[in-house]
C-alpha cells in the first residue's frame, strides 16, 4: 500500500486555459518560479531542472504576458548572468497553488480510497465496463524538452478523449523499455538500431515524420580550425580534424540517438580519437546538457538543431557543419513513432497505440510539428517529414 494518498497518482499535471491564449503548464511554472526563489537565478533554477534557460524564460514571459502580471524582478551582471528573485505576486501567487495542488492531492486520494473499498466489494466478475484510455510514450527529449509532445498530447485528448502521456530518455533507453512491456509507443530517432528493434519482432509498426539536423558545435575562437573546411567535404571530415588537433569533443557515451550518429560517423570516419580527448556527458540526459558542457569545456559536441535553438550558448558555440547550407544528407536527423508489440496484448490498447501512431504521421500531426512553436517568431523546431 503506497505510504500516501499522493503516490498513486503522482503524475497528475495542472495546466491554465486563458481564454484563447496559449496554454501553460502550471506545474512546470510554478516549480520553475520555487526553484528560482531558492537559487535567486534563472539559470540555476533550469539547470536544476535541466531546463534551458531560453525555455525557462520563454515560461515566465508567456505567463506575465498572459496573466498581466510581473513575475520576477531580474538584476543584471554577475558570474551568473545576474540574479532574480519573485515578486510579491508571483510569492502569493506560488501560495495559492500550493493550497490548490494539496487540495487536488487530498480530494483525489479520498476519491481512490472509495473506489478502492468499491472494489473490494465487488462480485469477482463484476459486469464490463469502459476502462479510461490510456497510452504511455518513452521519448526521446527533443520534443519533451521544446514542448511539442506536451501540445500533441493535449490536441489529441481534446479530439479523441485517450489520455497520451509520456516519459522523457534518451533513444537507447526508450528502446530498452519497450523491450520490458513498460511503453504503448516509443518516440526514437535512432534509424539502425529502430531497425533492429523491428527485426527482432519487437515493434507492431513503425513510422517516420519528422526531422531535424545534427550539429557540429565548438567555441567559436575554433581551436581545431575547422571553419576552413568546406561543409560539402562530409561530417567525415571534421571529425579527423578533432583527431589531428587532439581537442576534446563532448560524447552522449549513453546509447542516445546522438551517440548511435557519433558512433556511426566515427566509423565512417575509420579513426579513432584518445580517449583523454572524448569526454563522456555523464550525467547529462539530453543535448541541452551536452552544449552546457561544450561551453563549460570549450570542447566540441555532436548534437542537434532543436537543442541549440532552445540553447542559451548560441553566442558562445558557433555551428561548423549541418546548418543545412550543404546538401550532406547524413546529418537529417529523423525522428520515428514506434508501436510496441506487448506481451501482454490487449486487442483495445494495441488499436489505441495504432491509432495515435496514424494521427501522430498523418495531416494533423504533421500540422502541429510544422508550425510549432506558433506563438513566437522562432523558426519551428522540427520539419515534417514531407517538408525536407
Amino acid at each position: 500500500m503506497p505510504n500516501s494518498k499522493k503516490d498513486s497518482f503522482s503524475g497528475f499535471q495542472l495546466y491554465m486555459q486563458i481564454k484563447d491564449k496559449k496554454q501553460l503548464s502550471t506545474d512546470k511554472l510554478f516549480l520553475l518560479l520555487e526553484k528560482i526563489g531558492k537559487e535567486g537565478s534563472i539559470s540555476k533554477a533550469a539547470a536544476d531542472l535541466e531546463l534551458s534557460y531560453r525555455y525557462a524564460w520563454g515560461l515566465i514571459q508567456d505567463a506575465e504576458k498572459a496573466l498581466s502580471v510581473k513575475l520576477l524582478n531580474k538584476k543584471i551582471g554577475g558570474s551568473e548572468g545576474g540574479g532574480a528573485s519573485l515578486t510579491e505576486d508571483a510569492l502569493e501567487m506560488l501560495s495559492h497553488y500550493q493550497v490548490i495542488r494539496d487540495a487536488v492531492n487530498e480530494q483525489l486520494g479520498a476519491l481512490l480510497d472509495t473506489k478502492s473499498r468499491e472494489k473490494a466489494s465487488q462480485p469477482a466478475n463484476p459486469p464490463a465496463q469502459n476502462p479510461l484510455k490510456y497510452l504511455l510514450i518513452a521519448s526521446t527529449m527533443e520534443p519533451v524538452e521544446t514542448g511539442l509532445l506536451d501540445v500533441l498530447e493535449q490536441v489529441y485528448y481534446q479530439k479523441t478523449g485517450v489520455l497520451v502521456r509520456h516519459i522523457g530518455v534518451g533513444s537507447g533507453k526508450a528502446m530498452e523499455i519497450g523491450k520490458s512491456g513498460g511503453a504503448d509507443l516509443l518516440l526514437v530517432h535512432s534509424p539502425q538500431e529502430e531497425a533492429a528493434f523491428m527485426r527482432q519482432g519487437l515493434g507492431a509498426y513503425r513510422k517516420e515524420f519528422m526531422t531535424n539536423r545534427y550539429y557540429l558545435v565548438g567555441p567559436k575562437s575554433d581551436p581545431a580550425g575547422l571553419q576552413v573546411i568546406k561543409e560539402d567535404s562530409g561530417i567525415s571530415v571534421f571529425f579527423r580534424q578533432l583527431v589531428l588537433t587532439k581537442m576534446p569533443l563532448i560524447s552522449r557515451n549513453d546509447q542516445s540517438g546522438t551517440h548511435s550518429k557519433e558512433r556511426e560517423i566515427w566509423q565512417a570516419t575509420d579513426t579513432k580519437p584518445a580517449e583523454r580527448n572524448i569526454i563522456p556527458a555523464q550525467g547529462v540526459s539530453s543535448n541541452l546538457g551536452v552544449l552546457r558542457m561544450a561551453y563549460e569545456k570549450s570542447a566540441y559536441a555532436l548534437t542537434d538543431s532543436t537543442s541549440y535553438q532552445l540553447s542559451e550558448y548560441q553566442k558562445e558555440l558557433a555551428v561548423f557543419a549541418g546548418d543545412g547550407s550543404a546538401s550532406d544528407t547524413s546529418l537529417i536527423n529523423t525522428f520515428s513513432i514506434i508501436v510496441i508489440k506487448r506481451r501482454d496484448f490487449n486487442p483495445e490498447q494495441y488499436q489505441e497505440a495504432m491509432n495515435f501512431a496514424f494521427w501522430l504521421s498523418g495531416p494533423e500531426g504533421k500540422k502541429i510539428v510544422k508550425s510549432f512553436p506558433n506563438h513566437t517568431e522562432e523558426a519551428p523546431f522540427f520539419q515534417p517529414t514531407d517538408m525536407q
